[in-house]
């Protein structure tokens, strides 16, 4: 389960509030008097980014998937990047059904410091489809975590950035937070054929 918040950057108004439960989400656009409503899974088309926009895109960027042992490989590498900095960067691969491996992510890790700097997921045929890049790491409540995200989706064509100005982990959060229910003048659109 997720709930996500958008503000635009310095006059704070809301962009979007988005909930999920792991199958279906619900997404209020106040600016366009939307609400949206579909399964987690939908793909359409990518012509409208804010309508594009999925709760697991932003919950792969916030926690990174850990490793399956039991499903999935991993071999490293390092890699220079043509800024000089070096990188190790963790290659997650799978089994695929031709006794071959694909893909599915990378996660790269500064030689300086260990911190991730960047993970790219990768889909169907070795795809990218969605490239993060992690910066300014600092110290919330005894975590280091980066305050500043920047989510790319190529195939959906968006691009989200997100600045961490104040966080608080492992906290009890009520099951009433993650309810999202319509604005009453707000038009519902449903993707997917749900609501």
């Amino acid at each position: 389960m997720i709930r996500i918040m958008g503000q635009a950057p310095v006059v704070r108004t809301e962009i979007f509030d988005m909930v999920s439960d792991g199958r279906q989400f619900r997404v209020s656009i106040p600016p366009k008097n939307k609400f949206i409503v579909g399964n987690n899974s939908y793909h359409g088309p990518a012509n409208k980014p804010l309508e594009d926009l999925r709760p697991e895109h932003i919950l792969d960027a916030l926690l990174i998937p850990p490793v399956n042992a039991t499903e999935e490989k991993v071999f490293s590498e390092e890699s220079p990047a043509p800024t000089g900095q070096d990188y190790y960067v963790l290659n997650i691969v799978e089994p695929t059904g031709a006794g071959g491996l694909s893909l599915k992510r990378k996660v790269w890790f500064d030689r300086t410091d260990l911190s991730i700097s960047r993970l790219q997921l990768y889909g169907h045929g070795g795809a990218l489809i969605e490239d993060v890049g992690y910066a300014d790491y600092r110290d919330f409540q005894g975590v280091r975590y980066p305050a500043q995200i920047t989510l790319n989706r190529p195939a959906e064509g968006y691009t989200l950035s997100i600045t961490l100005e104040k966080a608080a982990f492992n906290q009890p959060i009520p099951p009433g937070k993650f309810v999202l229910k319509k604005p009453p003048n707000a038009t519902l659109v449903k993707l997917g054929g749900r609501e």
